[in-house]
């Protein structure tokens, strides 16, 4: 098609072929597959003079209508790299979404305003990359790894958990002094987040160490765990930011403060491709900005 344009509007096929970079017999073979396919003749040729058959003319405005088209949404594209438009659509576990996300895409939004945010708040897995297709998501928010190599997961900050109980569950069943003591007690588990997430593991003076849980209370969602700890049901390892204000009142206390937790990661997770789409980019810098300068939470 191009070929066939560049023709008319040189009114010559050896200038074309120089414009295009070909040989003048190949663009001459373009013009001529042209008119088979189409079974018309676009072009009256003899040794001196090009014309346009009345199809010729017709097909001609149509090309040109193409290349306006193509034109306009490479423009469209390259303008999206630097300035992102559309729909950016993600998921993000329900605690975290509720406590910590939201002054965040309310930001993003305001600083990003031909750019229409969505925010799902699910307790998801999103293991597949058809999970993102099925529900139209672009990214989801996770604070456990999947090792999928079909998926891209890219860290965004560290989430410090903590073990902590109501004073009132202590003064029931007592405070444990180190770690194998939690056997014994009634736990109050995060579900979904490690392969075996009745296995807590800390960091002592002399190393790790790992102790099997029984689980008085499974849940997906932390702020369910903290209700269930403040209810008093038993010992809860919970992300810090769910119960912040709570062990700053008293409501909560820290068990086993000299044995540490792990942080865990808080990922962007989104189908791989060659090519990350620009709003996904930068979402995530402005997230690691966002939360850069806040500890979630280590007591």
């Amino acid at each position: 098609m191009e070929s066939f344009v560049r023709v008319v509007r040189s009114g010559s096929f050896t200038i074309a072929a120089n414009q295009l970079g070909l040989s003048r017999a190949l663009v001459s073979r373009h013009v001529g597959s042209l008119e088979t396919r189409l079974g018309v003749r676009l072009l009256n040729r003899s040794t001196r003079s090009l014309n346009l058959t009345e199809e010729g003319r017709a097909y001609l405005e149509f090309c040109e209508n193409v290349f306006r088209d193509i034109e306009h949404h490479e423009r469209v594209i390259t303008h999206t790299k630097s300035e992102p438009t559309g729909t950016l659509k993600l998921a993000a576990p329900k605690s975290f979404g509720s406590l910590m996300l939201g002054d965040a895409i309310v930001a993003f939004a305001a600083a990003q305003p031909k750019l229409t945010v969505s925010l799902m708040l699910e307790d998801v897995s999103f293991r597949r990359p058809s999970d993102f297709v099925e529900r139209g998501l672009d990214m989801a928010l996770r604070i456990s790894a999947l090792h999928n190599s079909s998926l891209t997961e890219r860290p965004i900050i560290d989430c410090d958990w903590v073990v902590c109980a109501s004073p009132d569950y202590l003064a029931r069943a007592g405070r444990p002094a180190k770690p194998a003591e939690l056997a014994r007690h009634a736990c109050l588990i995060h579900s979904n987040v490690t392969p075996n997430d009745r296995i807590w593991r800390f960091e002592g003076g002399s190393g790790p160490i790992s102790v099997k849980v029984d689980g008085a209370f499974f849940s997906n969602s932390a702020l369910a765990l903290r209700k269930a700890a403040l209810a008093g049901i038993g010992i809860a390892l919970i992300p810090g930011y769910a119960v912040a204000e709570d062990l700053a009142s008293g409501a909560l206390v820290s068990v086993l403060p000299r044995f540490k937790t792990a942080p865990r990661p808080l990922l962007a997770v989104y189908p791989r491709s060659k090519a990350v789409p620009q709003k996904i980019e930068l979402f995530v810098e402005f997230l690691r900005e966002w939360f850069a300068g806040q500890k979630l939470i280590r007591q």
